[in-house]
């Protein structure tokens, strides 16, 4: 159970930590301040040469309810108790407005009264402090190893995690990797396949392009032909029709061509 120092002239306060259902004590000597969980002082500085571990609550000036409620959040800062007694239905409940109102006055004048005791020390209650803090600084020691020790192992818990990470982590990014190759792979594919269809295109307009020009000029010839075979006939038709013309008396000059020219003569001339 949580153990409650309480200097003197504060016995309402020590009454009222016992209602919320802690074992509160009056401090009879401060040498043995080490052994509470918190200690309720007239002043802080009462106890500055002992150089203490335990959380003190000054009680100067204050109300009990501020001292109670201090109190408390020193005990749950320190993770001596979760939360206070008065929310887990400990005995009784300082909270009440009757008992707050009949001790914050005791509290006030007990208080004012404590500041005029003035605090002793000596050097021999400096010698029993200093070793009762030896035996603290060898637990604390002997804690913090452990502390070290349980650190190390969860360091090296941590590395192996990070360590599985990052392995799976480079398994996934080879994989990936992977398929941006294949993307890459079926891009070049797909596009080298719409180059050689564009080419057959090109080569399907060109065959057309000359099968065109091969028809028109078959087209050609026969009208060519045709046109050669009209003319035939037409000479030939001619050649039917051929007159003889009496020419009398002409002169047939023959030119260089091997070619002769004939010239009528007029029945006038000689």
């Amino acid at each position: 159970m949580v153990k409650i120092a309480v200097e003197e002239p504060f016995v309402s306060v020590k009454n009222a930590l016992e209602q919320k259902g802690y074992k509160a004590e009056m401090l009879t000597d401060k040498t043995d301040s080490m052994d509470y969980d918190c200690v309720v002082v007239r002043d802080q500085e009462d106890l500055a040469d002992f150089h203490m571990n335990v959380p003190l609550v000054d009680a100067r000036g204050r109300t009990l309810q501020e001292i109670v409620e201090e109190v408390e959040e020193r005990l749950v800062r320190t993770g001596k108790i979760d939360q206070p007694l008065s929310q887990t239905g400990g005995k009784g409940s300082v909270g009440s407005s009757a008992f707050i109102k009949g001790a914050a006055t005791g509290a006030i004048i007990g208080a004012a009264a404590g500041l005029l005791l003035t605090p002793k020390s000596g050097k021999e209650m400096q010698a029993v402090v200093k070793d009762k803090t030896s035996g603290s600084s060898q637990k604390l020691s002997d804690t913090a190893g452990k502390t070290k020790e349980k650190l190390s192992g969860t360091v090296d818990q941590v590395k192996d995690k990070v360590g599985q990470v990052k392995e799976k982590a480079s398994g996934a990014t080879d994989a990936t990797k992977g398929k941006v190759d294949e993307l890459k792979a079926k891009r070049t594919e797909k596009k080298e396949e719409k180059e050689l269809k564009k080419q057959e295109k090109v080569v399907i307009k060109e065959a057309k392009a000359e099968e065109k020009a091969k028809k028109e000029h078959e087209k050609a010839e026969k009208q060519v032909e045709k046109e050669v075979k009209k003319a035939e006939k037409e000479a030939n038709q001619d050649k039917g029709k051929t007159q003889v013309v009496e020419l009398g008396d002409a002169d047939i000059t023959q030119n260089d061509s091997g070619g002769a020219t004939i010239t009528p003569k007029n029945k006038d001339n000689k």
